[in-house]
């Protein structure tokens, strides 16, 4: 086994990494393996401590460039006359025989020899320490073995998957993901590294293109043991094929199964929707690769990207110009007045999109999002989407995956209440003739609600979108520990105009309820953040300026706030001098938003 080497790419799953790993060195000692690590945290350390004597290497990727990328990046790294790829989530038993297959694809004189694989479900299984038991009690096996050949007529590609009993051997066009290939057969035909979802047919099709010969033998198998995350399974959810089909000028898949079951694939027509990216920077200098690089290879590539430099103190204009160089579809533009609203006005005004996406510089968004948007506008004809996001720390741990609106495939305007999803614009697709001037307010705190919530009640029709768009890295590891007295009494100034838009709109009395409880609930949760400030005068500032606000409003009579017991007790807090300035009360609120436990209920609050 000298002239193999075992690749695998890895994404967010040590939990089947680790495993699998196990198994490979139980039965093959020596044998070098790579990954790819491409996770948004590095799995790296982990594998050098559970494996410090084996014979792997760890190469730590962009996050989430995608299998395709990964498999080539290793592939690259290879020194052996051959190799064998593998899912993370495989395991090697008595079963994987990769000798007897290593000598068929060189007495055959094959480019790829492929095998099948057992799958295994695991029920109720995600620690770790659980995998051995549940792989042994808690699963059921479902071989899988199909060959594929491939038949294409103008714009018309048929698949044809034949489900056999384990053949010796058979030629075949197409093998499952489990193979063992020449090194420099693979290197003539690598994979597509645009394509981070269906890239396994796309790189057999190719390989028919380039006259690769392939075959399956069943001397080679393994097993399946996925276990996948909420956020993985997120993954799944992204749409590759219309890329490769649009590569390949093909309009129409069909899939047949053992001559029995056809499924039909025809690659979606999108509205030609131009869609403008709005982007403020500020200081952006060094942060701001993940999200040019995820906006650069959207799958969808029908938009312009304005990004709006806020008179930044750093070498922001240098370093970005670097980044968007050689792609037209990006502008630099820029903006004197400090504020983020100010740059995305300056953005707005430039904007010639159909629709308008705004995004900030620090996050970064799935290479899917702008497609899947454009995919629900045309099915829906909605004014806008909303879809789900994820929180991350600034190491990119993940804090929490949240759905932006009520997961429904109805009109969100139905109810009034659509106006308590998360107010921020960043999960949002709007169409551009709905934002309004004076919807861009210039204050410090909760300025993109007006934006958001105004556009919002201006909609006839508004969608959820059940798919991660966005990824919202919160500063500080999302617990905050800097409060600013200007900052908290700010937000009255954002609610003051977020009121004032609703009534130019004539739109105040229709949403009066929500938009008053919005406006409560975000006062008090300034006035129980600045609890934490130091000075005790700036405290019975926020205090009293916070009480003489919710004063001239009906706050007792609001109907959302008479069955909140949270905001009840905080109103009860802030209106009280005593206790908003005890230490019992103020440690109980600096627990909340600087103990990681802690925080993650108060963040229940803060949608």
């Amino acid at each position: 086994m000298k002239d193999l080497t075992i690749i695998v790419k890895t994404l967010d799953r040590y939990v089947c990494l680790k495993p699998f790993l196990k198994s490979v060195i139980k039965k093959y000692k020596d044998i070098p393996i790579l990954i790819g690590d491409d996770s948004a945290v590095s799995c790296k350390k982990r594998v050098e401590k559970d494996f410090p004597n084996a014979n792997i290497t760890v190469y730590e990727l962009p996050y989430d460039c995608g299998v395709s990328y990964g498999r080539n990046y290793l592939v690259n790294k290879v020194k052996t006359k051959y190799f064998c790829t593998c899912d993370d989530d495989f395991v090697f038993d008595k079963k994987t025989d990769l000798e007897a297959a290593l000598i068929i694809l060189k007495e055959k004189k094959l480019d790829i020899i492929g095998g099948y694989v057992r799958n295994y479900k695991i029920i109720n299984s995600f620690k770790d320490n659980f995998i051995k038991i549940a792989q042994k009690i808690l699963h059921y096996e479902l071989p899988t073995n199909y060959l594929g050949t491939f038949n294409k007529k103008g714009d018309v590609l048929k698949i044809d998957y034949i489900i056999q009993d384990y053949p010796e051997y058979k030629e075949s066009d197409l093998v499952v993901q489990f193979f063992i290939a020449k090194t420099e057969s693979v290197k003539r035909s690598p994979w597509d590294n645009d394509l981070k979802m269906h890239e396994h047919t796309a790189f057999f099709y190719d390989a028919k293109l380039n006259g690769l010969k392939v075959a399956f033998s069943k001397q080679l198998s393994t097993r399946h043991c996925p276990i996948q995350s909420k956020r993985y399974k997120n993954f799944r959810k992204r749409d590759y094929m219309h890329v490769f089909m649009d590569k390949h000028g093909v309009s129409k898949m069909i899939c047949t199964y053992d001559t029995k079951k056809d499924t039909i694939t025809i690659s979606p027509k999108l509205d030609n929707i131009f869609i403008s990216v709005i982007v403020p920077l500020y200081n952006a200098e060094n942060k701001a690769e993940l999200l040019i690089r995820t906006l650069k290879e959207q799958t969808y590539k029908n938009f312009e990207a304005i990004l709006v430099d806020n008179n930044s103190k750093d070498n922001t204009s240098k370093y970005i110009k670097d980044l968007i160089k050689d792609d037209k579809r990006f502008q630099l533009l820029f903006e004197k007045k400090q504020g983020p609203n100010h740059a995305r006005y300056t953005g707005f005004k430039k904007a010639k999109g159909d629709y308008v996406y705004f995004a900030d510089i620090d996050d970064f968004l799935d290479y899917d999002t702008l497609y899947q948007m454009v995919k629900k506008v045309t099915e829906t004809k909605c004014d806008v989407v909303v879809g789900d996001y994820t929180e991350f720390t600034t190491d990119l741990s993940i804090i929490r995956h949240m759905n932006g609106a009520p997961n429904k495939d109805t009109n969100l305007k139905e109810s009034n209440e659509f106006l308590f999803i998360k107010p921020a614009l960043w999960n949002k697709l709007f169409k551009r003739e709905l934002i309004k001037d004076n919807y861009f307010t210039y204050t410090s705190i909760g300025e993109d609600m007006v934006i958001s919530l105004s556009t919002l009640a201006a909609a006839k029709d508004v969608r959820h979108l059940n798919f991660n768009v966005y990824n919202y890295i919160l500063a500080e590891d999302g617990l905050s520990s800097l409060v600013k007295i200007n900052h908290l009494l700010q937000m009255k100034d954002t609610a003051d105009n977020l009121i004032k838009v609703f009534k130019e709109n004539k739109k105040y009395e229709t949403y009066k309820e929500e938009i008053d409880f919005i406006v409560i609930t975000h006062i008090l949760y300034r006035a129980f953040r600045g609890m934490l400030l130091k000075d005790k005068n700036e405290r019975n500032k926020l205090r009293t300026s916070t009480v003489n606000y919710l004063d001239t409003i009906d706050v007792k009579d609001n109907k959302y706030y008479k069955k909140s017991k949270a905001y009840k007790f905080i109103r009860k807090v802030v209106y009280s001098k005593f206790w908003y300035n005890s230490f019992i009360m103020r440690f109980g609120a600096k627990l909340l938003f600087t103990n990681k436990f802690f925080n993650k209920i108060l963040k229940k609050m803060d949608k």
